[in-house]
């Protein structure tokens, strides 16, 4: 077996979908490839479901299920093919290849110095009111 791949929406997914499919929950399924074409898929406890295509019926994914990496399967209203899914998935690199990062974290780059605090800004001088104005009844009172 191998590694185990979460699919959804979220950052946090392995394999993510586009965000215009809002019925795909951050984490949606888990699919593991088995190696002799077939893949396990279990459903992340979704909001919308995940789906296996049966003879022309779709069935919902309870419990995790085995299926042939060619089986339609639908992820909300998103249909796929694990194959499809598995292809998109991040693969982890050779040893002694080196890795190759596919977005940029915040904790790669240089560390800036602390900059000193800034004195605070003093409040802009306020008018005094004058001439007639309302009290908390409507009424117009001067001052």
């Amino acid at each position: 077996m191998s590694k185990p791949y979460t699919v959804g929406r979220g950052s946090a997914a392995d394999i993510r979908l586009p965000k215009a499919h809002d019925a795909v929950g951050k984490l949606h399924a888990q699919l593991e490839q088995r190696g002799d074409g077939q893949v396990c898929v279990t459903d992340l406890q979704s909001t919308n479901g995940t789906f296996v295509r049966v003879g022309g019926q779709w069935e919902e994914i309870k419990e995790p299920r085995v299926v042939s990496e060619d089986a339609e399967i639908m992820l909300g209203d998103y249909r796929t093919t694990p194959a499809r899914l598995l292809a998109e998935a991040v693969t982890a690199p050779l040893p002694g290849s080196p890795a190759k990062k596919k977005y940029r974290s915040p904790k790669d780059e240089e560390p800036t110095p602390p900059t000193p605090p800034k004195a605070p800004t003093p409040p802009p001088p306020t008018k005094k009111r004058t001439g007639p104005r309302r009290n908390e009844f409507g009424e117009i009172i001067h001052e």
